[in-house]
């Protein structure tokens, strides 16, 4: 049900596309309807009103929503999938607390500038956080950073009152909704109740206590795995929204290679939409195949003790890295083949291919970078 009150916003979302771009996020009114399908509540523990569907139900979700607009489609997910990491980690009376009283909405930056001091009973939070995609309309916020004056590494969970969102989120080349405003903390005290230990991987032979409470292995909150997919399932919907748009151009027009001949009869023009086609169908058959790995993985350490390797957690994070990079792929031969005078500005197809190349900026993309670590992952395990 909540798969098709998705898909039931993509023409809200199509027409909120330059108002999106412009505001910085999708509209408060698509936020409601977001709300009332139950959108945010996909992977909330039923303990807590919430739905405790799959992995592969919130990916779903998130390929709906960035297929009416992929820089919206970038704030929901990365509003809405943090969820699982809080109800692994944090204890049942914060969980208790930060889902009890409505939707949770929380992006999570991996903090480089901003400060992080360990005082007694917790830590005191100062500056200024960038690039926390899905800030608008978040209720809190995770904040990863070493602690300073130490080696220890630090997951603050903060409520919506502790931080300011800063209105600077303009002049990026795409993903101009995708809500990545910066956040601003002023002398914040965080107890140690609202915080764990890195990102909650240090150990993977340890079952997680949220895990073990909720009774369910979608909570074993191994975040170097499955948040790449929910990247991977805004690249989906990018490249989904591209073919569809190719498409619409290809049949009122004529071919430039064959006077006469419609482009939609033209054989070149079939090929690229034909092999476009082919990698979005396969990137989107990675992105579920990814969360089902993740899955099945976590139900055996759950079932059976047997602890996920970084190695394994390296090769399903790449199973949504490729999937990427075939979005990537089919969104290019798409935009290869519109037409210049087809990708001015305010084009559908000028956004989604700003909005793809924005996403290649992304950390959890780089190819090169995401290959050499997979390989040391390997070389590890199987050496070991």
């Amino acid at each position: 049900m909540v798969l098709g009150r998705a898909g039931a916003l993509m023409a809200a979302l199509r027409e909120d596309q330059d108002a999106a771009d412009a505001r910085g996020t999708y509209s408060p009114q698509i936020h409601a309807e977001m709300i009332a399908a139950g959108m945010y509540d996909v992977t909330t523990p039923t303990a807590f009103g919430g739905m405790q569907l799959p992995l592969s139900v919130l990916a779903a979700t998130i390929v709906e929503v960035a297929t009416g607009n992929p820089g919206s489609g970038w704030c929901f997910a990365l509003a809405a999938q943090h969820t699982t990491t809080v109800a692994a980690h944090w204890p049942m009376a914060v969980q208790e607390e930060v889902f009890t009283t409505g939707p949770f909405l929380a992006p999570h930056q991996f903090a480089r500038p901003g400060d992080v001091r360990a005082v007694e009973g917790g830590y005191l939070v100062d500056g200024v956080y960038p690039f926390c995609s899905g800030a608008p309309y978040s209720t809190h916020i995770l904040i990863t950073a070493a602690v300073r004056d130490s080696d220890e590494r630090v997951t603050i969970l903060a409520p919506r009152a502790d931080y300011e969102i800063l209105d600077d989120w303009r002049g990026a080349m795409g993903m101009k909704a995708s809500g990545s405003n910066a956040v601003r903390f002023d002398g914040v005290f965080v107890d140690r109740a609202h915080a764990i230990r890195g990102i909650g991987e240090d150990e993977l032979d340890v079952v997680p206590s949220g895990a073990i409470a909720h009774g369910d292995p979608l909570y074993l909150g191994r975040l170097s795995a499955y948040h790449p997919t929910g990247l991977a399932a805004v690249a989906v919907g990018t490249a989904r929204a591209a073919l569809e748009e190719f498409e619409a151009m290809l049949r009122p027009a004529s071919s430039r290679n064959a006077a006469g001949t419609p482009r939609a009869a033209d054989p070149l023009f079939q090929q690229t939409l034909g092999r476009a086609t082919a990698d979005a169908d396969a990137a989107e058959a990675l992105v579920y195949s990814a969360a089902d790995a993740y899955g099945a993985a976590a139900r055996r350490q759950f079932a059976a003790g047997d602890a996920l390797t970084s190695a394994e957690l390296a090769r399903i994070a790449g199973l949504a890295t490729s999937a990427m990079q075939l979005c990537v792929r089919s969104v290019e031969a798409v935009f290869e083949h519109v037409g210049t005078m087809r990708i001015g500005d305010g084009s559908r197809m000028q956004r989604y291919f700003r909005d793809i190349s924005m996403l290649r900026t992304h950390g959890r993309y780089h190819p090169a970078v995401v290959a050499v670590e997979r390989g040391q992952a390997v070389l590890e395990a199987s050496g070991s």
